[in-house]
Parts: C-alpha cells; sequence; structure tokens
C-alpha cells in the first residue's frame, strides 16, 4: 500500500536508550567488543570499544536491529584531546548497563510489536569520525587515537559471530552522526548479511545538506574536511562518491547517498537544530524558542527547509523512505509511541511507497506543546 502523505501533525522519532543504575526488566549490561584491542577497534583514548545487546527471542531470534550513537565529531587535535576523557572518547565512561526501555528498543509487545523480540543493539560512540576513521599510529602529541572505522568492523564481527551471520531480516540505524554512520556503511552492512536477508537502513536527523550559497555552508564542509585529515576516514566513505569527488564532499548524503544500492529510511526535521547552526550560522533557540523571531530570519530558516526538501531522495518502493517533521528539534523530541513502527514496519516488511512531510513553513517549537525534547 502507498503512503504518500503531505499534513500537517507532529511526529517525532527517538531511538535513545537511558542510562540506568537501578535494576528493571531490561537493564542491558555493557560488553566489550571481542579482540578490541588486538583488532584496534579503540576510542580515542585507546579504550576498548564496546556494545549493549539484548538478545532476540522466539520468531525474533534472527532478526536484528543496531543503533549507532550519534554526538558530532571533532576534526582537529585540541577538540579531539578534550573528547577524549568524556562519554564521547571513552568506553570507561560508558555506563554498565542501559535501560532498554523506548519505543523501538523495549521488550514490550504492546508497545512495541513490530521488533520487541529482536536482537536489539545500541553502539555507543568514542571515535568523533562517525565510525569512519582508520589512522594505524597514535597522535604522538595528544596520544589519541582515530580508529572509528575498526569499531565498526570489530563490532559488526562480534555481532555476526553472536548470531548475525543467520540473520533473516535487519536493519542499521542510527541518530546524527551515527546516522550519517549508518547511510555510510548501508551497503557494507549488507554485505556482511546472507543474500536472503532483508537489510535495510534507518538515518535519524542526520540529511545535512551543502550548499555554496548558505552562509555557513563552508562550516560543514571545513568540519568534515579537517575530520578526514585527522582520522584518515577518506576509505571509509562510499568509493562511488570519492572517486568523483573531493572526500570531504562525500560526508554529505546528498552526494553519496545516490551511491548507496542498500534501501534507506529518511527520519529529520526539516528545520533541525545541527542544520540551521551549521549552514546559516543563527542559534535558532534565540528567536525561535521565544517567538520573536526577524521576518529575516525566519526567511532563511524556511528558505533552507525548502533546499533541504529539495535535496531529499525521491521515494521509491523499498527503496527510499523518508519522514519529516517541522519540529524545532535535532535527534527529535519523543513522541512516537506504536505510530513509528507501524510506518517503519511497512517500509522494511512490506516495501510500502513512504514519503511523509509535514506541511508547515512554521517552525514548530514542540516543547511547548508538551512534548519532552531529547
Amino acid at each position: 500500500m502507498a503512503r504518500v502523505l503531505l499534513f500537517g501533525f507532529v511526529l517525532v522519532f527517538t531511538i535513545a536508550v537511558h542510562a540506568t543504575t537501578l535494576a528493571d526488566s531490561r537493564s542491558v549490561h555493557l560488553k566489550y567488543v571481542n579482540k578490541a584491542l588486538e583488532k584496534g577497534a579503540v576510542c580515542l583514548d585507546g579504550s576498548p570499544a564496546a556494545y549493549y545487546h539484548d538478545k532476540g527471542v522466539g520468531d525474533g531470534r534472527h532478526n536484528w536491529v543496531i543503533y549507532l550513537q550519534g554526538g558530532g565529531w571533532c576534526s582537529n587535535h585540541t577538540d579531539c584531546k578534550n573528547r577524549s576523557t568524556s562519554g564521547l572518547g571513552t568506553s570507561t565512561r560508558f555506563n554498565k548497563t542501559l535501560a532498554f526501555d523506548t519505543p523501538f528498543f523495549n521488550n514490550n509487545s504492546s508497545s512495541n510489536p513490530e521488533f520487541y523480540n529482536w536482537n536489539r543493539v545500541f553502539v555507543p560512540y568514542c571515535d568523533g569520525s562517525s565510525f569512519t576513521g582508520n589512522k594505524e599510529a597514535v597522535d604522538p602529541v595528544t596520544n589519541v587515537t582515530y580508529r572509528g572505522f575498526r569499531i565498526f568492523e570489530a563490532t559488526m564481527d562480534d555481532l555476526m559471530s553472536k548470531g548475525m551471520k543467520n540473520a533473516q531480516n535487519a536493519i542499521l540505524s542510527g541518530g546524527s552522526a551515527g546516522g550519517l554512520a549508518a547511510m555510510i556503511h548501508c551497503d557494507r552492512f549488507r554485505d556482511l548479511l546472507p543474500i536472503t536477508a532483508r537489510v535495510k537502513c534507518l538515518a535519524i536527523a542526520s540529511y545535512f545538506v551543502h550548499e555554496a550559497h548558505l552562509d555557513g555552508s563552508k562550516q560543514f564542509e571545513a568540519k568534515f574536511e579537517g575530520l578526514i585529515s585527522l582520522h584518515g576516514s577518506s576509505k571509509a566513505l562510499p568509493p562511488l562518491c570519492t572517486s568523483r569527488m573531493n572526500p570531504s564532499l562525500c560526508f554529505f548524503p546528498q552526494y553519496f547517498l545516490p551511491t548507496i544500492r542498500t534501501p534507506v529510511f529518511i527520519a529529520m526535521s526539516s528545520f533541525d537544530r545541527v542544520q540551521i547552526r551549521y549552514n546559516l550560522c543563527l542559534e535558532d533557540e534565540v528567536c525561535l524558542l521565544h517567538n520573536n523571531c526577524t521576518h529575516e530570519r525566519l526567511k532563511a530558516m524556511q528558505d533552507l527547509r525548502h533546499y533541504v526538501l529539495s535535496k531529499l531522495p525521491k521515494a521509491c518502493p523499498s527503496q527510499r523512505g523518508v519522514w519529516i517533521t517541522s519540529c524545532i528539534a535535532h535527534d527529535l523530541p519523543s513522541y512516537w509511541k506504536t505510530t513509528y513502527g507501524k510506518v517503519l514496519s511497512g517500509w522494511f516488511i512490506d516495501g510500502s511507497y513512504t514519503q511523509v512531510i509535514e506541511d508547515s513553513e512554521i517552525p514548530r517549537n514542540c516543547s511547548s506543546e508538551g512534548i519532552s525534547p531529547i
């Protein structure tokens, strides 16, 4: 059944999972990646990569959903050194357990009927490169390592040994920098799994655009240029893109996604906060959260929205799904409840033609409508 919708609504989507020290029904323990140190799969500070895995049961034991955490990037020595002592740069700061209690990741058949019994894996982000870094040498000045791509590969190897090699259905997903990684590695993930498996990717709040006329477009490009040079990321990027253009442009989905053959679903706000800050050099909260934007600022954001929509992939059965809100958010506020599962499973399982775009030229402060922000 086709799902081509354009209407006013507040739909939001998160796959965040929350840290917990309390005993609950789904407190999932941290697992270090097998042979992480031997394989060089280490965080910025050299500590071993890790993940959280809640095993699938029953008819879901051969189905997998993997979520790559986001958290921005570091593209110079100072930023990466500072990041290496934080929860986004060292596994020594990872929580020993996470509560898989949100929609999409919980094990409740009522609130998560589509995926409750699947293998669910959360991969913390500690490399600052969207899982693309691959430098052998440790930085002699800062003692920082750049091994994001090795983290991705070693984690996938470990999961393959845990049964993913027999997957029947699998989704590689992520948010922000993690969603970008899910798109970048989508074909690589597909190629790991049986040819008979149904494999697709889900990218949340990660369709960052590039255009020379935008006031701040060079911020994104400069960030990615620095990242690629520092982390040695070029070989991890989609080769059909890097063979045609500067590798720094191959961090922008509008350039590399057409080369990805595996189906991808994009969920994002057309007024994404990070998009606005990088491309327009605007702090959106200054006016949007207080309802006092000037006409010029509002028009600039509306023009950016139009540009984002114009660069989205065209939806086609089973290949590209799109769900766009107008919330002022990044990683989007939490509200999907059961709706997201029905839409996503319709696209994933049935190959439904899905293109849903909120028909609102005015950015929506979703938190003011009783929707708690990420």
